[in-house]
């Protein structure tokens, strides 16, 4: 029997809820050479302690424990010259000044290679409403701030280190990517059923001996079955996306956000952290799913370009919040300064959001990127709250929970903004070769 028709019924012994006698590895059946990449990974533990601020939901909650840890994850690719480094970080979002922090933090660190330049550090947020106020939003009142400027230290050290240990590690490697439409019904949209970006994009790393370095898995749902039900520390369903992950395949497993704004949740019956397990799991054995038909990889190159840009405050309550120090980051004549980024590696294209995106603008992302591996990466380089279409904010928009998801978006002019630089960027890149 052939070693994918193996593996394909493993999955199916595992989706049935079985554990497979020993773990799968996930490779071609006659895995190509490698094809001029160089990739390394890091990983490192970011729980914070008790007593920490929960993020999401109310104000003025603490962490009592650990459910299960938070990770800060790298991953450093390049060939030739270029250099692209990608961070995952288990938490509800971090915002521009933060990264830019933990970027520089990064490349100093980063001695080991050069190349590595601060705005091809990708960083992006899995939102787990589990993890520690990063922002500030959620602390003893409306204007104290619940970031712990000792833990933020703590993070933008680990973000640096992670990025600085993958990038010492780099190998040879080969690279292969797959991309399908999932069918996980927990999935749902809870103000515009029917309108999901359910796209899900894997991509692989495999050292010369065809075992795994990493993956990158990119699927979109907020990470909140257990938001305001628990005191513990967790990843929430990305923990138990990473455990099935870990069973079956060797390497370092990255979880990247996807379109999950206006408002993209898990089904929340019978919430409790085994049902959050269960998505995770489900999460997981879709992806290893995919890679089964992944397609290796025959562009080794890569490719990066990035805008930053303007939008205008158009939120009171986070005008207010700026002007009282709980928010932390430069408002210049009424706009924030945010970025979206576009890179590919070998045939896979990545386009940033800056927020939490409605999935209609990740579906269009996909259209103006025409190109067969697309992935979405929500909350990345930036956490500008909900980034909704501009109907939202129409008087009497009908939308439900319009008025808390407005509450929490910077203004109506941010997705129109989004959509018109992703689109120039799309077009400073037609020229790279498909």
């Amino acid at each position: 029997m052939r070693l994918q028709q193996i593996q394909f019924w493993l999955v199916l012994v595992c989706l049935a809820g079985c554990t497979p006698p020993e773990p799968v590895t996930t490779v071609a059946d006659n895995p190509a050479p490698a094809v001029g990449f160089r990739v390394g990974v890091a990983s490192a533990e970011i729980s914070p302690e008790p007593g920490a601020f929960i993020a999401g939901d109310a104000r003025n909650r603490r962490f009592s424990g650990v459910h299960d840890p938070l990770f800060v994850k790298a991953v450093v690719v390049q060939n030739d010259a270029a250099m692209i480094a990608i961070v995952t970080v288990d938490n509800i979002g971090l915002t521009r000044p933060d990264i830019e922090a933990m970027r520089q933090r990064a490349v100093a660190y980063t001695t080991t290679v050069k190349g590595l330049l601060p705005e091809r550090i990708i960083i992006s947020s899995t939102h787990s409403h589990s993890g520690p106020d990063v922002v500030g939003l959620w602390g003893e009142q409306e204007l104290s701030s619940g970031r712990d400027p000792v833990y933020m230290d703590r993070l933008t050290t680990a973000v640096a280190t992670q990025v600085a240990a993958a990038a010492a590690s780099m190998r040879t490697a080969s690279m292969r990517v797959a991309s399908g439409v999932h069918d996980l019904a927990w999935v749902q949209n809870v103000t515009e059923p029917g309108l999901l970006d359910r796209q899900m994009g894997v991509v692989q790393f495999l050292d010369e001996s065809s075992m795994t370095i990493a993956t990158l898995t990119n699927f979109a749902c907020h990470p909140t079955v257990m938001d305001s039900i628990s005191d513990l520390v967790s990843s929430d369903y990305v923990a138990g996306f990473y455990r099935v992950m870990a069973d079956h395949l060797p390497g370092e497993h990255l979880f990247l956000q996807g379109a999950i704004g206006g408002w993209v949740q898990p089904d929340k019956t019978d919430r409790g952290f085994a049902l959050a397990d269960r998505y995770g799991a489900s999460v997981a054995h879709a992806a290893l799913t995919l890679l089964l038909d992944a397609d290796q990889n025959d562009a080794p190159g890569l490719a990066f370009a990035r805008r930053e840009f303007q939008i205008p405050l158009k939120n009171p309550g986070f005008q207010a919040l700026l002007e009282a120090g709980v928010l932390n980051r430069p408002l210049n004549d009424g706009m924030l300064t945010t970025e979206t980024a576009w890179f590919s590696i070998g045939d896979a294209v990545f386009v940033t959001h800056p927020g939490e995106t409605s999935p209609q603008y990740s579906l269009d992302t996909r259209a103006l990127l025409d190109r067969h591996h697309s992935f979405v990466l929500g909350l990345t380089g930036d956490a500008l709250g909900y980034i909704l279409k501009p109907d939202y904010f129409a008087p009497g928009a009908t939308y439900p929970s319009a008025e808390y998801l407005t509450a929490t978006s910077v203004g109506p002019d941010a997705g129109p903004l989004l959509m018109e630089n992703i689109n120039m960027l799309a077009n400073e890149v037609r020229t790279v070769p498909q």
